[in-house]
């Protein structure tokens, strides 16, 4: 049967799950995914401003209601369609591989690029990590997870004192660096994929765009792996 004459849904189905659309779906998705990041790492380092900040931060946060579930089931929506739309072009990219691939000469390219997957595993396993610990509280909940303070008489989480005695472990400080720098380097290649996917990584753009890629990647790293160093070496929370 003629793909013209395949029923509408099956066409749709089709157009959906071909190449160039999981590659679209990897891009806005790895857009939105970034743009999270960032606003997650920026609101987190108020911890260098003090108990306080990040309290109030915490509180602003958990008081958005139902906004905060749409929000969170958007983000598990993204993460989703990310991971699945990466697992699909890399099994097309094996099964379209000859034989022979193996011994041919390997172009030019970063080791995030050559190991985009086996990033993306560490980032799945750490996230799993990290809501389990920050969020939820199934890994550490001794290490300040029910920690409260009392503002104006009224009781809140004290993210702060959480944060402090959680990094004050040498293995917790040492797996968030380790998984941020892997954070960072597949940001670095996957920021300039997503701009080349949409086709603005072209012509006189090439050169800022690839080059935004990387930038980003550093900003995002150094930014949360300053957090667990600044506790690790009594840089704050040291009293």
């Amino acid at each position: 049967m003629s793909n013209e004459s395949a029923p509408p849904f099956d066409r749709l189905v089709k157009a959906l799950t071909s190449t160039i659309s999981l590659k679209i779906v990897m891009a806005v998705t790895g857009l939105l995914g970034a743009g999270f990041v960032l606003f997650h790492m920026v609101g987190n380092l108020q911890v260098f401003i003090g108990p306080e900040a990040l309290n109030n931060y915490a509180e602003f946060m958990q008081g958005l209601g139902g906004i905060k579930w749409v929000v969170r089931l958007g983000l598990l929506t993204i993460l989703t369609l990310h991971v699945a739309s990466a697992v699909a072009l890399v099994q097309r990219n094996a099964a379209a591989r000859p034989e022979g691939y193996a011994e041919t000469k390997r172009k030019r390219t970063s080791l995030a690029a050559m190991y985009m997957a086996e990033l993306g595993i560490v980032l799945l396993l750490f996230i799993v990590y990290h809501l389990g610990h920050f969020t939820i509280g199934w890994f550490h909940a001794d290490l300040g997870y029910e920690a409260m303070e009392t503002v104006d008489g009224v009781a809140r989480h004290d993210l702060y004192e959480h944060v402090i005695h959680s990094f004050r472990q040498p293995a917790i400080a040492i797996t968030y660096i380790v998984a941020n720098l892997a954070l960072a380097a597949h940001l670095a290649h996957g920021v300039t994929s997503m701009f080349k996917t949409v086709g603005f990584a072209a012509g006189r753009w090439r050169v800022p765009f690839e080059v935004l890629g990387p930038a980003f990647g550093v900003i995002i790293g150094l930014g949360n792996i300053s957090m667990p160093l600044a506790v690790l070496t009594g840089l704050i929370g040291g009293n």
